[in-house]
C-alpha cells in the first residue's frame, strides 16, 4: 500500500470547495447590489474564491505549513473571517445598506465556513481553528467524506475519491436548491428525500475507506 502522502491531498477537493461556494451563491437571496446579470455572476465567483480561500497555503510561501511548524494557518477562523471581512468593509464603502450588507455577510460566512466544515468531515487533517491565540489541533475521529486524491491522470484514487465526494455534496447542493421553492409539493419532497438517500450511501462509503 502507497502512502497516504503520495495517494491523498488529505483535505476536501477544490471542486468540492468550489461547489460548496456556489451552492451558497444560488441558494441565497440576492441583495440590491446584484442588477445585473454580470454582477451576480461575478458575486458567485467571488463566494467560490471564499470558500477555496484557505487553500492558498498551497501556492503562497509564507502561509505553507512548513513556514508555520506545520500548522495550516489560514484553516483558522481568524484567517477564514479575513476576506468576508474585507469584502463586507468593501462593500460598506460603495454604499451597501444594512439589510444587504447583513445578505452579504451571511453568504460570505456560509462560504468560508463551508471550507473548514469540509475539511473536518475528512476526517484526516488537524486544523489549528483557534490560530493564532491556540496552537491546538482539532480533528473529528471519523470521517464523512474522502479524502481529495492527489491529481494526476494516472492516479486511480483521485478520480474514485472525487466521485464519491461528488455522490454525496452533488445531492445535498441540488437538495438545497429545491427548498428554496416558497411552495413545495409531495413529488418534490420526494426528490430531497431520495438526494439525501444518495448522499447517505454515499457518506457511508467515505465512512468506510482508510484513513
Amino acid at each position: 500500500m502507497l502512502s497516504v502522502n503520495k495517494r491523498f491531498k488529505a483535505m476536501s477537493s477544490l471542486i468540492g470547495h468550489s461547489l460548496a461556494g456556489l451552492t451558497v451563491g444560488v441558494t441565497h437571496k440576492q441583495f440590491y447590489f446584484l442588477t445585473t446579470s454580470w454582477t451576480k455572476l461575478l458575486w458567485i465567483i467571488w463566494l467560490v474564491v471564499v470558500a477555496i480561500a484557505p487553500d492558498f497555503d498551497y501556492i503562497v510561501p509564507f502561509l505553507h505549513p512548513s513556514a508555520h511548524e506545520g500548522l495550516r494557518i489560514t484553516h483558522s477562523l481568524c484567517y477564514a473571517l479575513l476576506l468576508p471581512s474585507l469584502t463586507v468593509i468593501g462593500l460598506r464603502v460603495l454604499g451597501c445598506d444594512r439589510k444587504s450588507l447583513l445578505k452579504a455577510t451571511t453568504q460570505l460566512a456560509l462560504a468560508s465556513a463551508s471550507h473548514m466544515g469540509l475539511d473536518l468531515l475528512v476526517g484526516v487533517t488537524s486544523l489549528p481553528i483557534l490560530w493564532p491565540f491556540s496552537n491546538h489541533v482539532f480533528k473529528l475521529p471519523f470521517g464523512l467524506l474522502p479524502s481529495a486524491g492527489k491529481p494526476s491522470l494516472s492516479n486511480y484514487y483521485f478520480y474514485y475519491n472525487l466521485g464519491i465526494e461528488m455522490g454525496i455534496l452533488i445531492p445535498l447542493s441540488c437538495s438545497l436548491l429545491i427548498s428554496q421553492y416558497k411552495r413545495l409539493s409531495l413529488w418534490r419532497w420526494g426528490i430531497i428525500g431520495l438526494l439525501l438517500t444518495v448522499s447517505t450511501y454515499f457518506m457511508h462509503l467515505a465512512y468506510g475507506l482508510s484513513r
